[in-house]
């Protein structure tokens, strides 16, 4: 795009220092749109700095989309702030965005043991029955009423005589034991390496620990990311805001790769390739060709290396 450069040339005048005075409850749409009111730049200028589209840019600050990892980072050095918070906030809402969602509980609760299940009903329904069928006269109610209080003191007193030998540490009940906590695992994976070659991320519960590794773009909107599982150790290419016809490709080092194409809405990912530790991996995506125009090549993410990624971390 005519007049992008590198970020070096790029002269934005942002706060640096404002690291220090970040609001910590401020998500990642919110800390774009506080450098871009800091840098004053216009949406047209960010364009003309990036290879982002204007309207892309639009949609990211305001957070109508979620941005690529690489328009986040692009836009702290543009201001030439340190990318490192940015990208680990970029980090954290898309892994709670692309996070599997969570089993529902029983659409019931279970009565804790000992307590008798309630069935109130049934026993009024037969007191009223058996007031209105045969009357007790008030003589018998007065004889029910000295039997009811003889067994209450009954009742008392057989109380006290036990709190007394508790007290004594005679005939102690044994106490009771914890109920253990059983910690439910996540689903592990469904497959590994070779074993995911063409499978669905999502059915093969990849898409879990998945993260966006590498991203590109193609103006004016459509945004390519790689996305890699550790715990498959696979890899899969996924295009967003692209047209029908428009394709996606995931390839290895190893030769192999997987592709899919837009048959309708805006988005669509490739089926798994392998990722081995020592290899590479990276997404390409290509539009439809038009009519009387000729082919274009395709836009390819880097490389992406799983062992020298790891190699780099802290």
């Amino acid at each position: 795009m005519d007049g992008a450069g590198s970020d070096r040339d790029l002269d934005l005048e942002c706060d640096v220092d404002r690291d220090a005075d970040r609001d910590v409850d401020r998500d990642l749409a919110g800390e774009l749109l506080a450098l871009k009111k800091e840098s004053g730049a216009s949406f047209a200028r960010l364009s003309q700095k990036t290879h982002y589209a204007k309207s892309s840019w639009e949609r990211w600050v305001n957070g109508k989309q979620f941005p690529p990892r690489d328009a986040v980072e692009s836009l702290a050095r543009l201001c030439g702030t340190d990318p490192g918070p940015l990208l680990a906030l970029w980090d954290t809402e898309d892994a709670r965005r692309t996070a599997p969602a969570p089993v529902p509980d029983s659409d019931e609760a279970e009565p804790e043991a000992g307590e008798p299940a309630e069935a109130t009903a049934p026993a009024e329904a037969g007191e009223s029955a058996a007031a209105e069928e045969s009357p007790v006269p008030a003589r018998r109610n007065r004889r029910t009423l000295w039997g009811s209080l003889a067994a209450a003191a009954l009742l008392v007193a057989g109380a006290g005589a036990y709190t007394v030998a508790a007290l004594s540490g005679e005939d102690k009940p044994p106490a009771p034991k914890p109920t253990p906590v059983v910690k439910v695992a996540g689903p592990a994976a469904g497959c590994t390496l070779a074993a995911c070659e063409g499978r669905d991320p999502k059915k093969m519960n990849c898409g879990a620990d998945a993260v966006t590794v590498r991203t590109g773009s193609i103006p004016p909107d459509l945004v390519i990311e790689l996305r890699y599982s550790g715990a498959c150790k696979a890899a899969w290419g996924r295009i967003s805001f692209a047209e029908v016809g428009a394709t996606v490709l995931v390839n290895n080092s190893d030769g192999a790769a997987q592709a899919d194409v837009v048959h309708y809405d805006r988005d669509v990912y490739t089926p798994l390739i392998a990722a081995p530790d020592h290899g590479s991996v990276f997404a390409c995506a290509a539009l439809p060709k038009k009519k009387g125009a000729e082919d274009t090549a395709p836009t390819c993410t880097g490389r992406f290396i799983p062992s020298q990624e790891r190699a780099r971390q802290p």
